[in-house]
């Protein structure tokens, strides 16, 4: 099967653009790397003369991975061969990573292989690093667990001898040996090599970052501050609380780096510096907590932070967030506050979209671009802030804690100082001290009658409108959106900031923000202060179609609403009706041929708002209600009008909202209106039954009450032979799932509510077959759940004495049975139900049977015995008739989801044969 001219002609035929050919050939490749002939077919190829080096690094990768899934220790000799070849590195990479997997796999190995390796290294260096370095790779990766613990104990044991390895290494001047071996040694830190505890090593690698930072070679000290980085992460010390349960070596070690730390400090040191800094300090925080260390680890923290280089700074949010939860910030956290401040200025005054959306920007030339270290190391203004909110927070909470919030709150007044609006420092300084109080006003405990606080606001209030003052105001809209709650403590101060919003709630930008702020406002529950109602029902007649969108239209009325009703509740009335009279007068503009499209958008959701509102919230009422109905008729003509098509724009789907809730809150007092809705909607779902059958969901909810509205079933059944000769023709058609929902539900409802119109229909036959006939070809969890819980809902209404009653029993039946296999073990308990509800209906369980056995022939049965068949038909009858409801429920349900192909191992006939022959 595997030959090496097969494998290369597969190898090629991966880079076929034939997706089947390169799948195949993917397919050959993987069971050649699965099988025994593995390691024959890649000798072949790597001892055939100038073969391609791509195809060494093949065989040899061919060879590591048949090791990997079986560990031959006799294809040992030859790897030594290999390396003694000119392979290219990536080849060898492989030749050494089979040899680790060689050495982890087999014990007898362990104890000599260091020596081995130490004299490979005298001659071979690379590779004798490569092989130590994948023994800890393999290590680590062992699927045997016991195994690799058993490894990892044996090369601890040998940690001296390691030690050796790693300090000679480090002493070679070589930079490839350099890498290699820093590489190396993270690799066993990783696996199984205690670094903190080997002293010589730790001084030397602190002895070369020294070196490397006094010659200014950022990238090599980085990479050893990354080794040190690896020592804390697997440290079995780190996040030790006790001090004292740390091993005095491995203690000894921790202090020498702390100091060092603290004494290579200078603001021109990296982020790798930064980096390793914060994790050590916060991972080994026990060894600074109420020592000598700890203010000189302040200072350091506060120096970073301080950094030019946002990057740099943002590495010791950490250690801040950290000291909250310690409660070590308090007399310290105030001290960073003003750099935290400066850091999160933005870069320009313009307000932007990205900048609203939050999205990254190009880092500011403000913080030295010169620290820029790479794509990895960049942190977007927008990122850092986000970030900041948590370190602003643990300020303030420390200052609280220390009673010192005031202060807080003075340095943020501090920082608002604007004396026109070109003085574009002051304005992002500004907007930068506002961003701060903001990262914290959901959290914290401000009172609005704090001085300061107030003359923060006022500052904000008495900012003149200018485009340079955008990215202010929107820090501010941002800060009153959280601030809502002390803010009704103060009508007058709540009064001002709501004129605040009205000032940009129409700005293209702010818009939305001052829209959601005002939205805070309308739920306050307490807030009924009348002039600001006022002004806010007056501001809407004022600037209705001035609004930056529809959405923010629905939130703006969705908020006046709820300020009006709470007037309206304590006796005022005026407001609320104001408001209703300006959606009538609004929606009447409906009738000019000239109205825009945004208009009748505008006006459209005006009145639905209003409706769905007082419909969810106060139907109640009387007053109201008469109201709402007012409103409701007074809007039919221009609505008619726009139905009619008089305007040049597509209004379907809005308008569909509109009628929804005018036929759900009206009181159908105007049986006319009524009618015409009903007739127009049955027109529109005519006109394209696939694309608005939702139309046919307004029919729906209008039968829906009709108990209460007799003229609705006379209209239904007038109207009865339209709708489902037009919707069973449809569906023959198209064969759509959507049609055939809010179709299934049409037909429920006329059960539900006006059944005697459905059950003298000359098409009601037809309408059960045409359902049928969707629960077999639309095969859906969904449409197999709706029409089950129809076919319950027509048996709850069928009456057992009409002639109808036994055809669509066989129908229902058959379809049920046919389709046994396919129905959703999930929904099954509605087969079960729908089954009680049919012998509830008295028919003849023998003969109910005996159309189940038939039915099952040719779907379950139709390959299995006639007996089998048989005594399944006789259990389900017999369950029904002989069961108590828990056992029907539980068995029969039980049964019937075995009927599927996967399942029929599952049926004990025995146990059916018992349930038979009860009695």
């Amino acid at each position: 099967m595997f030959s090496t001219e097969e494998f290369i002609r597969q190898y090629q035929n991966l880079a076929n653009p034939d997706k089947t050919i390169s799948h195949q050939a993917n397919q050959y490749i993987l069971k050649l790397q699965q099988s025994n002939e593995a390691f024959a077919i890649a000798k072949e190829l790597l001892d055939q003369p100038n073969i391609q080096q791509e195809y060494q690094f093949i065989a040899c990768q061919m060879i590591y991975r048949r090791l990997k899934e079986e560990c031959n220790i006799s294809i040992q000799p030859y790897l030594l061969q290999l390396l003694a070849r000119p392979l290219p590195t990536v080849a060898l990479n492989q030749v050494c990573s089979s040899f680790a997997v060689i050495i982890v796999g087999n014990r007898s190995l362990w104890g000599g292989i260091l020596q081995e390796l130490i004299e490979l290294m005298k001659a071979k260096m690379t590779i004798g690093i490569e092989i130590l370095t994948q023994i800890a790779i393999q290590g680590k990766e062992w699927y045997k667990k016991s195994e690799q613990l058993r490894l990892q104990q044996e090369f601890i044991s040998q940690e001296n001898t390691l030690s050796e390895i790693f300090l000679s290494l480090l002493y070679v001047q070589d930079l490839s040996i350099f890498n290699q071996t820093v590489y190396c040694i993270e690799c066993w830190v990783q696996f199984s090599y205690n670094l903190f505890k080997d002293l010589k090593l730790t001084q030397q690698i602190l002895s070369l970052i020294h070196q490397t930072i006094q010659n200014n070679i950022t990238e090599y000290s980085d990479k050893l501050f990354a080794l040190l980085n690896e020592g804390v992460i697997f440290s079995q010390y780190n996040r030790q609380q006790n001090v004292n349960s740390i091993d005095s070596s491995v203690l000894q070690n921790l202090n020498l780096i702390l100091e060092f730390i603290i004494k290579i400090y200078s603001p021109n040191l990296s982020k790798g510096y930064a980096s390793f800094a914060t994790k050590f300090i916060c991972d080994f925080y026990s060894i600074v907590f109420n020592s000598q260390y700890e203010q000189a680890v302040f200072n350091l923290m506060g120096n970073i932070v301080s950094n030019p280089s946002r990057k740099i700074a943002f590495q010791t949010f950490e250690f801040w967030s950290q000291m909250r939860e310690y409660n070590k910030l308090q007399g310290f956290g105030l001290n960073i506050l003003q750099t935290m401040i400066d850091k999160c200025r933005m870069k320009t005054i313009k307000l932007t979209k990205e900048f609203l959306l939050g999205e990254p920007e190009e880092e500011d030339t403000d913080y030295n671009v010169k620290y820029c270290e790479g794509g990895q190391h960049f942190i977007s203004t927008s990122d850092f802030r986000e970030h900041s909110k948590d370190i602003f927070y643990s300020i303030y909470k420390s200052a609280e804690m220390n009673n010192q919030s005031v202060q807080y709150f003075q340095i943020v007044l501090t920082n608002l100082v604007i004396s026109s609006p070109d003085q574009q420092i002051q304005i992002i300084q500004s907007e930068s001290a506002l961003f701060s109080l903001c990262s914290i006003i959901d959290e914290a405990d401000i009172q609005i009658n704090n001085q300061i606080i107030q003359q923060i606001i006022q500052f904000i209030l008495s900012l003149p409108v200018h485009q340079n003052f955008d990215i202010i105001v929107k820090t501010s809209l941002q800060m009153f959106s959280e601030f809502t709650n002390q803010l009704q403590l103060n009508n007058e101060i709540l009064l001002q900031i709501t004129q605040y919003f009205f000032k940009y709630m129409l700005h293209p930008l702010l818009g939305p923000l001052a829209g959601v702020a005002f939205e805070q406002i309308c739920n306050l529950s307490t807030l009924n202060n009348i002039q600001l109602i006022s002004e806010s029902v007056k501001f809407l007649e004022l600037h209705f179609n001035e609004f930056i969108n529809q959405s923010q239209v629905s939130n703006y009325i969705d908020g006046i609403i709820k300020l009006c009703y709470r007037l309206f509740e304590q006796g005022n009335t005026e407001c609320l009706i104001q408001l209703f009279n300006f959606a009538n007068q609004q929606f009447q503009q409906l009738k000019n041929p000239q109205i825009t499209e945004k208009q009748f958008n505008y006006n459209n959701a005006l009145v639905i708002t209003i409706l769905q509102w007082i419909n969810l919230n106060a139907k109640e009422n009387d007053q109201i209600k008469q109201l709402m109905d007012l409103l409701c008729q007074s809007i039919f003509e221009p609505l008619l009008f726009v139905l009619q098509g008089q305007q040049g724009f597509s209004i379907y789907d809005e308008i569909f909202k509109l009628i929804r809730i005018i036929l759900k809150v009206s009181n159908y007092s105007n049986q006319q209106q009524i009618i015409h809705l009903l007739q127009i909607s049955f027109q529109i779902f005519h006109s394209d039954p696939i694309q608005k059958h939702h139309w046919l969901q307004l029919i729906t909810q209008a039968i829906g009450r009709s108990v209460d509205h007799q003229f609705i079933v006379q209209w239904a059944k007038v109207n009865d032979y339209q709708i489902h000769l037009f919707c069973i023709e449809s569906f023959k058609c198209w064969k759509d799932p959507d049609l055939m929902k809010v179709y299934v539900e049409f037909v429920k409802e006329c059960i539900r509510c006006c059944h005697q119109v459905l059950f003298e229909s000359p098409y009601l036959q037809k309408i059960i077959d045409i359902i049928c006939d969707a629960f077999l070809s639309l095969n859906s969890y969904e449409m197999q759940r709706e029409i089950l819980h129809f076919f319950k809902t027509l048996f709850q209404y069928l009456d057992n004495n009409k002639e109808y009653f036994n055809p669509l029993v066989v129908k229902i039946i058959t379809t049920l049975f046919i389709s046994i296999g396919d129905i959703n073990p999930a929904i099954v308990f509605q087969v079960v139900q729908i089954l009680l509800l049919v012998i509830q209906k008295q028919v003849n369980p023998n003969q109910l049977e005996e159309l189940i056995f038939q039915t099952l022939q040719k779907s379950w049965g139709k390959d299995k015995p006639v007996q089998k068949v048989k005594l399944v038909s006789q259990a389900i009858i017999s369950y029904l008739v002989k069961s108590e409801q828990n056992e029907i429920n539980r068995n029969l349900r039980l049964l019937l989801e075995n009927l599927r192909p996967m399942s029929e191992e599952e049926i004990n006939y025995m146990q059916l044969e018992i349930v038979i022959k009860r009695k």
